[in-house]
């Protein structure tokens, strides 16, 4: 779970990386990763929630942290598919909601 972690937070900084640029590729391609990232993320949270002995209080703040991350994320990837200019405001909060929710599930599998 760490490594997994490890990988994640490299492909956020990646991003934010890319989103200091003003290069309409480069953004799309941070927006791209962040949303990968998302998507892998996803089923671990997913899994978490379903685990009987879950921490309610824990499962709870990954479920406003995911829905945090859909808030920024589904604007991007409509943005994506509809060739959208792309902002680096708007990749870089999509990045950091993903790198929060990957922060909490990292924190509960520390545990």
């Amino acid at each position: 779970m760490k490594r997994l972690f490890a990988l994640f937070t490299l492909i956020g900084l990646v991003g934010l990386t890319a989103c200091s640029s003003v290069s309409q590729t480069d953004l799309r391609k941070a927006g791209y990763a962040t949303i990968q990232a998302y998507n892998a993320t996803a089923p671990l949270a997913l899994a978490y929630a379903r685990q009987p002995s879950a921490d309610p209080d824990i499962k709870a703040s990954i479920k406003t942290a995911s829905a945090d991350a859909m808030k920024v994320i589904t604007p991007l990837g409509t943005d994506l598919q509809s060739s959208n200019p792309l902002t680096a405001l708007e990749v870089s909060a999509a990045t950091a909601a993903v790198a929060a929710l990957q922060a909490r599930i990292a924190t509960e599998a520390s545990k």
